[in-house]
């Protein structure tokens, strides 16, 4: 009989951040259950044995992956040892599809029950994984609620549980005590510039954001900006960009979403920050830039024949064009208002403006953040649909936490 023990991979942060929060739960549940597997620094505090760190395979663009390749192949053999040790009951996959798909396979021959967390997203590229999934998965543990019926119309055994981030970003914080502990002025004009959680985009998009900055500088001298940090190992990095800028940053150690509850409006790198944003309420745009061969890679070979035509990076929006089938829902509200937010790729409506490569300049940038600042009726919209956004992320009273049901796993295996 294997001791009460789970193995759980998260590839990336966002896998660090929403499993942690699940770990936690789980243990102040059943205290003697012991979680080993790869993930992160929030992973290792919440209790976890870590056998690698996600940083050592976490690959964004091609010629980085190349770079990987030793420590995934590495950190994949683990994994599968680990499954076929007996040691394990239950395998917890957290997004990662690439790899945690191969190790639900492995996980199902060796007799553990495979309880997916934060699902792949096959509504948005790859939609022929979704029979794979079946095949390999006991239960799929959603955090969007459009994914549930999405999966279990393909016979999956999914639920939706309620995102991470509605738990843990509290509604309409205090913008005033949340100044005075970042030590700005209450009636400061604040704009957040979020350029990412990887070296790789931090190099690529702080740069564009902080000229975008100094644009809005010369209609609003009075403005200042926030900064906040992923990661103390990132420190480095951001200095040495904005050195070379004179600019009234504040560059904060702290929650991301309390930082963006804090400002006026900002700048968000496409990402988990994105969705942040939407929560803590902050108007925004978000912006994009891969490396040139990877872009041309995706735009000419996998968007075509991989991804869903009306797929966008703002998960915002794609719950707002979700909720749109419906008859209303955010963007339905912005267009009622007289704003019409146009994908730059396809032309439909979106809610959150999206700026993807050639269209991340600094004069498209500080475009939209002078129209934050001039137009209240435009941000009084947005704040209205982010609203909606965390209604639509909440889970239903009468629902199983993700704990819940993964335990009912654990002691039925």
């Amino acid at each position: 009989m294997p001791e009460r023990s789970v193995l759980l991979l998260a590839g990336e942060a966002s896998g660090d951040y929403h499993a942690a929060s699940l770990v936690r739960e789980l243990r102040s549940i059943s205290p003697d259950l012991r979680v080993t597997g790869i993930g992160g620094e929030k992973l290792s505090a919440a209790g976890m044995e870590l056998l690698h760190h996600y940083r050592d395979i976490n690959t964004i663009g091609l010629s980085e992956g190349f770079g990987k390749l030793r420590n995934i192949v590495a950190a994949y053999n683990t994994m599968k040892r680990e499954l076929r040790s007996g040691k394990h009951r239950v395998f917890i996959p957290v997004d990662y599809p690439d790899v945690n798909l191969r190790l639900c396979r492995i996980a199902r021959d060796a007799g553990v029950a495979v309880c997916y967390y934060i699902s792949p997203q096959v509504w948005a590229w790859r939609k022929g994984r979704i029979k794979k999934i079946a095949r390999r998965v006991d239960r799929m543990l959603t955090i969007f609620p459009f994914e549930e019926r999405l999966y279990r119309d393909a016979g999956v055994n999914a639920q939706f549980v309620g995102h991470t981030m509605v738990r843990d970003i509290p509604e309409r914080l205090d913008r005033g005590l949340l100044r005075a502990e970042f030590g700005v002025d209450p009636a400061a004009r604040l704009i957040a510039l979020v350029p990412g959680s990887r070296p790789a985009e931090i190099h690529r998009m702080l740069p564009i954001m902080a000229d975008a900055a100094r644009l809005y500088l010369q209609t609003y001298p009075d403005a200042r900006f926030l900064l906040p940090l992923a990661g103390p190992h990132l420190a480095e990095m951001v200095s040495e960009i904005l050195a070379s800028r004179s600019l009234p940053v504040t560059v904060l150690s702290t929650d991301a979403f309390r930082v963006m509850a804090a400002c006026d409006s900002g700048l968000v790198t496409s990402g988990t920050a994105t969705l942040q944003a939407a929560l803590a309420e902050m108007p925004h745009v978000v912006v994009y830039v891969l490396d040139p061969l990877t872009w041309w890679v995706v735009m000419k070979v996998v968007k075509p024949l991989l991804m869903d035509k009306d797929v966008h990076v703002a998960i915002a929006n794609v719950l707002s064009i979700k909720k749109e089938a419906e008859g209303h829902g955010p963007i339905t509200d912005m267009l009622d208002a007289g704003y019409r937010v146009a994908c730059q790729e396809c032309g439909r409506p979106l809610f959150v403006p999206e700026l993807l490569q050639s269209s991340v300049t600094p004069d498209n940038l500080a475009h939209w953040l002078v129209r934050f600042t001039v137009d209240p009726r435009l941000t009084e919209t947005m704040i209205d649909g982010f609203r909606q956004i965390r209604a639509m992320l909440t889970p239903r009273e009468e629902s199983l936490s993700a704990a819940r049901i993964i335990l009912e796993y654990l002691d039925r295996s």
